[in-house]
């Protein structure tokens, strides 16, 4: 079960919920896997596809799945539509970093939603700090989210979580390459396509 802290939520201790993801890449480490699944919330890849935040009760039910929320909690349209916008300014960022231009509104409207979402910073002696909500549900996982990505941009492992450019695609993935050169959620799918437009683009300048 999700790691907790009275009746809020513990960055530290967060447990990962298992995430298919394409290609049998493996998940982000530590708490980006948080981010990660949030991110890619926008398909399903078990239920055709379909975004898991299109309606207030499938929200709630991904919420619950990772223990971000008490089963029967409410969730409201206004929840709904915060997770969206912070959603599509993660995306933005995850898209900046496989080199992409930044959409300087969907960020905007991704700190607007963490305005005033509050977490707590609990210090320890023998393990690094940790930043735990005062409460559960949207605001509490928007809280845990922004201390996530800030966490990783400091420890530099931020970079490696990007959004594939893929036609149709942009799915999350996090770069375990040595190098950090991966570009695609799936060399065997978007890569392949990829190399293929680029083939036929190719042929058909050879005069």
């Amino acid at each position: 079960m999700t790691g907790k802290h009275g009746t809020g939520l513990s960055l530290r201790t967060l447990t990962p919920h298992h995430e298919r993801q394409p290609g049998n890449r493996r998940t982000a480490p530590d708490a980006l896997w948080l981010v990660q699944a949030f991110a890619n919330s926008r398909w399903d890849l078990d239920h055709d596809l379909r975004d898991q935040f299109a309606t207030t009760d499938l929200l709630a039910g991904w919420l619950v799945a990772r223990h971000l929320l008490e089963p029967g909690a409410p969730v409201s349209e206004a929840d709904r539509r915060r997770a969206l916008d912070a959603r599509e300014g993660i995306r933005t960022l995850l898209f900046v970093n496989n080199g992409l231009p930044a959409d300087d509104a969907a960020i905007e409207r991704l700190n607007e939603t963490l305005r005033g979402r509050a977490t707590s910073v609990r210090l320890s002696g023998q393990s690094r700090p940790d930043f735990v909500t005062h409460g559960r549900g949207v605001d509490a996982t928007l809280a845990l989210l922004g201390g996530s990505i800030a966490a990783a941009q400091l420890d530099g492992s931020w970079s490696r979580l990007k959004a594939c450019p893929g036609d149709h695609c942009g799915w999350a993935f996090y770069d375990h390459s040595r190098n950090d050169s991966g570009t695609w959620c799936s060399m065997a799918v978007c890569g392949g396509r990829a190399k293929a437009r680029e083939y036929r683009r190719r042929k058909t300048r050879v005069p």
